[in-house]
């Protein structure tokens, strides 16, 4: 076991999926998108994650409606997948292709997880550290977005492979308005951050994001402090406290506020340092109302299942 998961709860958990036998596979798309990126940028060839993408009609589809959405749209209109690939650039890509296929992949599993209320709360994560880590400069801004989308991919997991369990965890959690980690130590013995440690290798992510996975609970234990972990904390509780979390706010007191969600990123970040509190306030509530709006889009169903997908430019 390469990873910082306890023995025992790597064993549990491994067992548990072995029995269930029911956790999605990584989208074959993805894996081969993120195999064609993993090569050197000069190495890439640009046809083959046009064609990988225009495999799956619904995902293309739903990756032009994103294209074109205030998500990731930078300038003028864009019409096919290639124009997609150059307007946004290949990391964007494979951030939006994530964004359209994983809540597809886990529309059809029961579990005691609200799927909209998750993939919002994944969606602001995702969007308010990507603003964080530019206002902050923060170093491996490839890795940001999709780090923020994927971190609490672990309580899918749970509601899966022990749903009547992580049902009890949710009802405590909302009464005694705690976070989840802390009632899923109680009642699971792991948290998410650990079984989303599990699927992360279980569908080979490179390990960066796996770790930030793992850590994004307590990014303070990770051995090698890094900023995209540092982004994601802060914008996961940034998102639960301004209403973007599971339906429920978590108990108001001082270490909640914004300031203290705030000052680890002042240790870790020159810049952040360096604002007033108000400044800083105003910043995570301005990011988080731009991700709700954001969501609200994502989430309202606008394209018809008939539409023509383009996919290379000089197509007619």
């Amino acid at each position: 076991m390469s990873n910082g998961v306890n023995q025992v709860t790597y064993d549990i958990l491994t067992q548990r999926i072995k029995q269930v036998g029911n956790l999605p596979a990584m989208p074959a798309i993805l894996s081969r998108l993120c195999e064609t990126l993993s090569q050197k940028n000069n190495q890439i060839d640009i046809d083959k994650v046009v064609e990988q993408i225009c495999y799956d009609k619904s995902l293309a589809a739903q990756c032009l409606r994103l294209a074109n959405s205030a998500l990731f749209r930078q300038r003028g209109d864009v019409a096919t997948v290639r124009e997609a690939v150059f307007a946004l650039g290949l990391w964007r890509i494979r951030d939006l292709a994530f964004s359209c296929s994983l809540p597809m992949l886990f529309a059809n599993i029961k579990g005691p997880v609200g799927k909209e209320l998750f993939w919002r709360h994944a969606l602001g994560t995702a969007c308010v550290a990507q603003g964080l880590g530019h206002e902050l400069r923060a170093k491996g801004a490839e890795e940001i977005y999709l780090a923020g989308l994927l971190h609490d991919i672990g309580i899918l997991v749970n509601g899966v492979l022990f749903a009547e369990e992580f049902g009890q965890v949710l009802e405590e959690a909302m009464q005694k308005k705690l976070p989840l980690e802390e009632v899923e130590q109680s009642v699971l013995g792991f948290t998410h951050a650990e079984s989303g440690r599990i699927l992360a290798e279980l569908w080979r992510l490179p390990l960066p994001l796996s770790e930030v996975i793992e850590y994004h609970c307590r990014p303070q234990d990770q051995k090698t402090p890094r900023d995209v972990t540092e982004l994601v904390h802060a914008a996961d509780l940034a998102c639960q406290k301004l209403g973007m979390g599971y339906g429920y706010e978590l108990a108001s007191d001082e270490s909640s506020s914004l300031v203290r969600i705030w000052e680890p990123l002042s240790l870790h970040f020159p810049l952040a340092k360096n604002l007033q509190e108000e400044t800083c306030t105003q910043l995570l509530i301005h990011l988080v109302s731009e991700a709700d709006l954001l969501a609200d889009h994502v989430f309202t169903p606008t394209m018809t299942t008939g539409q023509n997908i383009h996919c290379d430019s000089h197509s007619s």
